[in-house]
């Protein structure tokens, strides 16, 4: 998949942030400023993309990704911004054909997304574009390609592809056979080979991201900017990766990285791909803060400002609607009897997100199936808590995150068949 069109603008925004404290309005030293050249660069069927549309988004890459600016630098990006624009106009003219284009409220609701992610006031997002020199359209067109991807993944590929229950099973049996091996946290930036006479330039494109790596360009930036694969939007995070998790070659290259370290340039059937480990630990060691608990809960209302003589009388009461419950059914079954009470199901709880209340991160996990919990103290008045199911509690984790892992992986997949049909359908010309 493109990665101008699943990169996340929050996550831009983030980075642009720092950057905007101090940006200066003039071109970086020994960069050209650009120039409103109405060159036409290439045409995507009849859509045309100008030099001055090439230049401003080779600026823009270059300020969001922390990039020493040049003029070298400028041309040397050029050619691989220029492919990721052609993808942004198949991906947004696709989107006219199927009737799912982007709405202006859609683009706006974005920039405002954007500016409230990042702290920024109204309308300071594109202040600060036109601070560093780059046209607001440029990056209205992104966001543009980004929203119409969306749509045609969820129109064209979503229903096409399907997890079953047999590939959960299969895919938990061999994490268990891991248990106890390291897995290892991995970042990639990739560059797709859809010809086989495009491989010379990929790897050009390849090089070109470990030069600046090796000048200290962020890892995660890079990958936000450069990759074309769907980690982009997460500055390239794989996640926690098995040994046979990943293709032989870059399994070989992860085990000789070391934390912190980038590999080289790496051919796949799929193309080129710049490998960095994060991290590593053991496979399925215990995470009690991982454990995912479904809890019943029944609520006996308290106003925070309660005195002390109305708090003991329902603690009381609390107390004595615990009595005899026997079973997380129970519970509504009491919130039935008692005036003002309510109740409710909670369903994968994670156990660290209960720290903020302290008596329910240390009781309720140690609680039995089918065991009760509290009072506990809350905004709302006291509840009190039956434990219905544990899962997680070995490390490995549960069906649905690997129901999740496995979707995303197939939708990667498919949508990256379904782009390199649209080129294939396109006229697109390249001009010299």
């Amino acid at each position: 998949m493109s990665a101008s069109v699943l990169r996340t603008f929050v996550a831009i925004a983030f980075l642009l942030l720092p950057a905007a404290a101090s940006a200066q309005r003039q071109p970086a030293a020994g960069a050209a400023a650009p120039t409103h050249s109405l060159r036409v660069v290439a045409r995507v069927n009849d859509d045309a993309i100008t030099d001055f549309d090439l230049q401003q988004r080779v600026l823009f890459a270059i300020r969001t990704s922390g990039l020493a600016d040049s003029a070298d630098l400028r041309q040397r990006m050029a050619g691989q911004i220029l492919r990721q624009m052609i993808d942004e106009r198949l991906q947004v003219q696709d989107s006219k054909r199927l009737g799912v284009k982007p709405t202006d409220g859609e683009i706006q609701n974005r920039f405002a997304e954007i500016e409230r992610s990042a702290g920024m006031g109204r309308g300071q997002f594109r202040q600060y574009l036109q601070s560093v020199g780059v046209a607001p359209d440029i990056a209205v067109q992104q966001i543009e390609a980004q929203i119409a991807w969306g749509k045609i993944i969820r129109r064209k590929v979503r229903s096409q592809v399907d997890v079953s229950e047999g590939e959960i099973d299969d895919a938990l049996a061999r994490m268990r056979g891991n248990v106890g091996k390291t897995e290892t946290r991995v970042a990639e930036i990739f560059i797709p080979v859809d010809r086989a006479d495009g491989a010379d330039e990929g790897k050009r494109s390849a090089d070109r991201v470990v030069e600046q790596l090796r000048r200290g360009a962020p890892f995660a930036a890079v990958a936000q900017q450069f990759s074309q694969g769907a980690t982009a939007q997460s500055g390239g995070d794989l996640g926690w990766v098995l040994p046979g998790g990943l293709d032989p070659t870059l399994d070989n290259a992860i085990e000789k990285l070391q934390p912190r370290a980038f590999s080289e340039p790496i051919r796949t059937a799929a193309g080129w791909h710049v490998l960095m480990v994060v991290d590593r630990r053991p496979f399925a060691a215990a995470r009690p803060d991982d454990v995912r608990l479904n809890l019943v809960q029944l609520t006996l209302p308290l106003p925070l400002n309660a005195s002390a003589d109305e708090t003991n009388r329902a603690m009381q009461e609390a107390q004595k609607a615990m009595t005899g419950v026997r079973q997380c059914s129970d519970l509504h079954g009491r919130s039935r009897e008692l005036k003002g009470a309510t109740s409710g199901d909670l369903n994968g709880v994670r156990v660290g997100d209960l720290a903020a209340n302290t008596q329910m991160y240390e009781q309720l996990p140690k609680l039995p199936i089918g065991g009760v919990g509290g009072p506990f103290r809350v905004a709302e008045g006291l509840q009190i808590v039956a434990v219905c199911g544990k899962s997680g509690g070995d490390g490995l984790p549960t069906r649905d995150a690997i129901s999740q892992q496995i979707l995303l992986q197939k939708l990667e997949a498919a949508g990256r068949r379904y782009m390199r049909d649209l080129r294939r359908q396109a006229t697109i010309d390249i001009k010299s």
